[in-house]
């Protein structure tokens, strides 16, 4: 337990974070019905007179304003944080699971299986991951417009992220464990008989699992910023519901679940007259993208270890690893001795 990550105070620290948001949201959606159902669309004076109209600034409104229906954005950020935060976390969860267990079968495949399947991975990996989820994900928006919100869209969006994400994990895991393969004592087990499965359990396993846990908050990460752009193609998790203009204007588009980046892509039209209406929940994303990387850190200094971003991490293996063969080829060169001398002098 000496370089154990729950020794990282870091850790707890985001980890006490986010569960704090998440129990709040659900306390909040069971008791406090009553404050964020309620409404306000005008600021009257002390002698009656209308003096503002929604949307109320932050310093209308505190901490963060209100939209132009009048609700408050502090008290939506609140009820939407549990549905954002548990959607990701349990993503980074299941994706993590899968690309343990396929990665750990694909490293275990012949090479030229694993060549094949790297081949197809990567040009799966030219195509915008957002592309593909408003193309699988905009039928569940059209749904969702004349069912309302309903579990079912919910367990596919979740199912179709973790699927469109989980290649580049895999492909990440598999090749981890073939460098670890690569390693002199885990060589020596194989040539004395040890199976494949005692090899993992017993070498690879202990330096795997420190990686995963970094890779967990790395994938969070991610999936954070997916969330953002998803919000401008207004693909929104739960759905979303159409409410016609009484006066003949365009509908305007309301998120079913308040989830943040919902808030973001719907009101991004918003940018230039109430910008405080998307920069809350920007402020949301920002600073739990901050903690899931001040996590990351505290984590990586309890392990002393170095560990490199997914897609980084493949191109500074090979690169150390064809460093380290050109300095033993330098030094066998440099120290290599003539065995005699003759007319022939190249080698002095």
């Amino acid at each position: 337990m000496k370089n154990s990550m729950f020794r990282s105070k870091r850790f707890w620290i985001g980890l006490s974070f986010f569960s704090g948001i998440v129990l709040a949201s659900f306390l909040f959606t069971w008791y406090g019905k009553d404050l964020y159902s309620q409404t306000q669309v005008l600021i009257k004076d002390t002698d009656g007179n209308v003096s503002h109209g929604a949307p109320f600034n932050p310093l209308l409104m505190p901490p963060f304003g209100s939209d132009r229906s009048g609700y408050n954005l502090f008290f939506k950020l609140i009820i939407g944080a549990k549905f954002t935060i548990l959607f990701v976390f349990g993503i980074c969860l299941i994706q993590l699971v899968l690309g343990t267990l396929l990665g750990s079968l694909l490293a275990y495949t012949p090479p030229l299986v694993q060549k094949f399947i790297e081949k197809v991975c990567k040009v799966y990996f030219y195509v915008p991951t957002v592309v593909l989820v408003y193309l699988f994900m905009m039928p569940l928006m059209v749904q969702s417009e004349h069912t309302g919100f309903q579990e079912s869209i919910v367990i596919k969006q979740f199912l179709i992220l973790c699927i469109l994400t989980l290649p580049n994990l895999i492909l990440y895991i598999s090749q981890e464990i073939n460098l670890f393969m690569k390693k002199d004592y885990i060589t020596s087990s194989i040539v004395l008989g040890a199976r494949k499965f005692y090899v993992f359990r017993k070498h690879i396993w202990l330096s795997l699992k420190e990686i995963l846990v970094i890779l967990f908050l790395q994938q969070a990460v991610q999936l954070f910023t997916l969330l953002i752009h998803m919000a401008f193609f207004k693909v929104l998790i739960g759905g979303r519901k159409m409410v016609q203009d009484p006066f003949g204007g365009p509908s305007t588009a309301f998120s079913l679940t308040n989830e943040w980046s919902g808030l973001i892509g719907l009101n991004k039209n918003e940018l230039l007259t109430a910008p405080w209406i998307i920069l809350a929940p920007l402020v949301a994303f920002t600073i739990s993208i901050f903690v899931l990387n001040f996590m990351i850190q505290g984590i990586k200094e309890q392990y002393n270890t170095r560990f490199m971003p997914i897609p980084q991490k493949n191109q500074d293996s090979s690169v150390e690893e064809k460093k380290t063969v050109m300095s033993a080829e330098n030094f066998r060169f440099a120290n290599m001795k003539p065995l005699y001398k003759g007319k022939d002098r190249s080698y002095e």
